[in-house]
């Protein structure tokens, strides 16, 4: 799988742009004289980590899913092995009964323990039962619940994506009030202080396995789903996140697909570094690079013209400031070559669209 090695540089003087003039308008990216650091900068560096990612599965445990149960169970460990190949910090949380019978949801090793328990700090088990229309609620009350075996809150990270994965055929009619994915948004948002995100800057996305088709969402995958899951798809849209269809007869494929959308999401949210001791962050005075693993550089020009999600081509700041956000081919270029890497870098005037 594609992933970029996100490299931070902390550039506080410059004497001189870094960036050509000579590129299309149309472009969205100039490409540079050389790979080195501006001339005239003092040069300082920080190596950036991705930001963790968390992944909380609940597992339709209904009569009607005993082959998508077996399929996760075959499956998941391909999942876990695809992020670690990124180097990414990840965890799981697993929201299903346990148990070695057909409906029980027992992970093998590696991502597993032996006995259905919890393999820690990678792998936490909340043993809720989950039925066909009640994912989302359950969601909710095990988080912060009283109980030890459920409540997962503090084996997640604030700075983490959320990734939720619910696995059915149903969907989702609760919680009250309906619409039941509004509900869920707001009572996530008013979770953990801020643990999850705000209305602007969401930290969670949806990534469920459900009955919709890939292709066209309001048709069922399959006659025998009961439903594409709409609730589940209203949180896909508003989050950004992808479904899959749960009537694939191989997890495999599935897993793969879904570890890629993730990876792709995080490479393309990188946190700006604290300048230097003695300096000040400009915000007019930032750029970014892409330096591929054949060593040539491309400079990303800034695109404020419209949302990230929407069509901008470049780069722009996240709502809270604190993170450069890749949008469009500027994404697609960081994520297609796992040997290239991404720069920030700071104290030469900000290259604009």
């Amino acid at each position: 799988m594609a992933r970029a090695l996100l490299l931070l540089a902390l550039l506080p003087a410059c004497a001189a742009d870094r960036f050509l003039d000579n590129t299309p308008a149309d472009s969205g990216f100039v490409v540079a004289d050389a790979p080195d650091a501006p001339k005239g900068c003092a040069v300082g560096q920080n190596v950036a980590k991705p930001v963790p990612v968390d992944l909380i599965f609940a597992i339709d445990q209904s009569e009607s899913m005993d082959g998508e149960i077996a399929q996760v169970k075959k499956n998941i460990n391909k999942l876990t092995d695809l992020l670690s190949a990124t180097k990414l910090d990840w965890q799981v949380v697993m929201i299903a009964r346990p148990g070695l019978d057909t409906y029980g949801v027992c992970i093998p090793p590696p991502l597993g323990n032996e006995g259905c328990g919890d393999n820690l700090p990678r792998f936490k088990r909340s043993a809720q039962q989950v039925l066909s229309n009640d994912a989302l609620l359950m969601f909710i009350r095990t988080y912060d619940s009283a109980d030890p075996l459920l409540n997962w809150s503090k084996y997640i990270r604030r700075d983490s994506l959320k990734a939720f994965i619910p696995v059915t055929d149903d969907n989702a009619t609760q919680p009250p009030p309906a619409p039941y994915w509004q509900t869920f948004d707001r009572e996530m948002l008013g979770r953990g202080d801020g643990t999850f995100g705000t209305k602007e800057e969401r930290n969670y996305a949806f990534y469920p396995i459900l009955g919709a088709s890939l292709g066209d969402p309001s048709v069922k995958c399959s006659t025998e789903v009961v439903s594409e899951g709409p609730e589940y798809l209203e949180l896909v849209k508003l989050t950004g996140g992808k479904h899959f269809p749960v009537c694939a007869t191989d997890y495999g494929p599935t897993f793969t697909a879904m570890a890629d959308e993730i990876v792709g999401r995080v490479i393309c949210k990188l946190p700006l570094p604290a300048p230097p001791p003695g300096e000040m962050l400009d915000p007019a005075r930032v750029n970014v690079t892409f330096t591929a693993s054949d060593g040539k550089a491309v400079d990303f020009v800034k695109d404020d013209s419209k949302p990230c999600n929407e069509g901008a081509n470049g780069w722009q700041y996240s709502a809270d400031k604190a993170h450069v956000l890749l949008c469009g081919d500027a994404c697609k270029t960081a994520r297609a070559d796992p040997g290239g890497k991404v720069e920030v870098i700071f104290g030469c005037t900000t290259k604009v669209r």
